[in-house]
Formats: C-alpha cells, sequence, structure tokens
C-alpha cells in the first residue's frame, strides 16, 4: 500500500503564482483564477476538475510566456497527476489493468520534466520543487535509490534555510523503513520533525511523528511510538486531513498490536475503518478490513 509515498507528496502544492510586482497582465490573472480553481477542486476531491483547471492555467501562462507561472501550473498538474495514478492503482478499484495508472504517472514525470530541463526558464525554488516531485513520483513506483537520488537533486538547489528540508528528511525516513533500516528511518525522522517545528509545515510535521511513531513500534519503543502518533493525531485533526487521521490511527493500533493489547489494537482499527470510509479512502479501507479480520497480523511486522 503505498498511501504514506502518496501522503509525503502532497505537500508541495502551490494554489497559485506569486503576484507579480505590477499589475497581472489579462493572461497572468486568468490563469491565477484557473489556479485557485483547481486547487479548490483538489480539496474537494474532484481530482478530474482540478486536473483541467491547472491545465487552463498552464496555457494561459504558456501563452505569454510567463515562467513563473507555467512552473506553479506544472507542479501542481504533477501533483494531481501523482494522485490518479494512486487512485488508478488501488486494488479497491478490482482491475488488473496497469495502463490507466502508468499513463498519469508517466503525465506527471512529464510535467516536472519541463521545469527540470529548462533551467533558463525556472527558479531555482521551482527546479527544488520539481525534484522534489520527481523524488516522490520515484517513491510510489518503488524506486528507492532514484527517489534518493532526485531528493539530492532537490536539495542541492535549495538555499539555506530550504523550506523543502523537512520534507526530503521524511522522505529519506520512509525509504529507510521500507528498506528495514530502522534505526536510520528513527533518527532521519526525528530530524525531519525538528525541522519541520523550525521551518514548518505542519503537515511535515505531523508525517515525521507518524514515522517516528512506526519506527519506535519496529524498534519495540511502543510507549514513545504511542507518544508520537498521538502528537501525529492532533496535528492531523487540526488539519483536517482524513487520509492522515486515518494512517495514524492505524498505526496506533499496529502499536498497541505490537504490545499485545488486542481490544486497544482493535479500538484503533475500527476508529481509522470509520475514517477511511468516511473520506472514500479505499485502500485504506482495505488494508484495515484485513486487520480486523486478523488481529495480531500487524504485530508481527
Amino acid at each position: 500500500m503505498r498511501v504514506t509515498a502518496l501522503l509525503l507528496s502532497s505537500a508541495l502544492l502551490t494554489s497559485c503564482s506569486s503576484p507579480p510586482p505590477k499589475p497581472p497582465t489579462a493572461a497572468q490573472a486568468s490563469a491565477q483564477t484557473f489556479n485557485l480553481n483547481g486547487a479548490r477542486a483538489l480539496r474537494r476531491g474532484d481530482l478530474n476538475a482540478a486536473l483541467a483547471a491547472f491545465g487552463e492555467a498552464l496555457a494561459a501562462s504558456d501563452s505569454v510566456e510567463d515562467f513563473e507561472g507555467s512552473g506553479t501550473a506544472l507542479l501542481n498538474l504533477a501533483l494531481v497527476q501523482a494522485r490518479l495514478a494512486q487512485l488508478d492503482a488501488a486494488p479497491a478499484r478490482g482491475s488488473q489493468d496497469a495502463t490507466p495508472a502508468r499513463k498519469h504517472s508517466d503525465a506527471a514525470h512529464a510535467s516536472v520534466d519541463r521545469i527540470l530541463t529548462a533551467p533558463q526558464r525556472h527558479s531555482d525554488t521551482q527546479r527544488g520543487q520539481a525534484a522534489t516531485r520527481k523524488a516522490m513520483l520515484y517513491l510510489d513506483a518503488n524506486a528507492h535509490g532514484l527517489a534518493l537520488h532526485w531528493a539530492d537533486q532537490a536539495r542541492a538547489v535549495c538555499t539555506d534555510p530550504c523550506p523543502l528540508a523537512p520534507t526530503l528528511a521524511n522522505l529519506r525516513a520512509f525509504v529507510a523503513l521500507e528498506r528495514g533500516e530502522v534505526a536510520r528511518a528513527a533518527d532521519q525522522a526525528t530530524r525531519a520533525a525538528e525541522l519541520a517545528a523550525t521551518l514548518g509545515p505542519q503537515a511535515e510535521h505531523a508525517n515525521a511523528l507518524r514515522l517516528l511513531g512506526r519506527a519506535n513500534t519496529r524498534l519495540g519503543k511502543t510507549d514513545e511510538a504511542a507518544q508520537a502518533l498521538e502528537r501525529a493525531l492532533l496535528i492531523d485533526r487540526e488539519l483536517g486531513l482524513p487520509e492522515r487521521i486515518a494512517l495514524d490511527l492505524m498505526h496506533a493500533g499496529e502499536n498497541e498490536d505490537r504490545r499485545g493489547q488486542t481490544a486497544a489494537a482493535r479500538e484503533f482499527y475500527e476508529r481509522a475503518l470509520q475514517v477511511s470510509v468516511g473520506g472514500n479512502l479505499p485502500g485504506l479501507v482495505q488494508a484495515l478490513r484485513v486487520r480486523l479480520e486478523k488481529p495480531g497480523q500487524a504485530a508481527a511486522r
């Protein structure tokens, strides 16, 4: 299940380009409106409407060679295309055809490549965001080496204090956890939490705490894990993010399984399932139903 990678990647969305120092042209104003409309569509979960709006924003920016505006639209498009690829790959959809997911993933790569292959047109800030998105796309594909490579590329063009640093540290923590390097994952997640507490955003702070909780569970530090996951849950509730709330609760259940507290684990899984159903999160719904059907399964992880 690639839900965690998706959540890490979501922090990069920018709803509109920075206002120019002089009044925007008609095309620039149109692009900003389309970007805002796309952001609203994304918040309500209408990915197709978001895709269309960001496409219109890109066309408007391209029409006047507004490279800053084009870069913003391309980053927004890549985020939506990555989400569509995730949904098309979700087992709950019931299809074994990987073509739709591959199409959206290829489109996301193409969007960020337009920025990465034109350094004379795009700022270091946007190139760093594009490289981070590229890293996330490879993370979604389980290509951990390429994900780390592009994380390094992103950090190389990000000026200190680097706003991407918490996201990149979380990415490294996630890769370490996937590779079974649990102590390293805990160290990276701790670093990410420290960076996010200073640089923001809150969503990355919660990501770091969630990863730290998962690592501590696997290290047998279940008290520390419970504390980290509870802090992540408080942040995600405040932000109103169903996917993240469900993950916090699911991993809290895994931690209780590790402690042998089957009843407490089941309570967390049931809460996570309720959030996932309400938030229309089919991948998480399936994973949680498995845990509820096979209590104690996560304790062996």
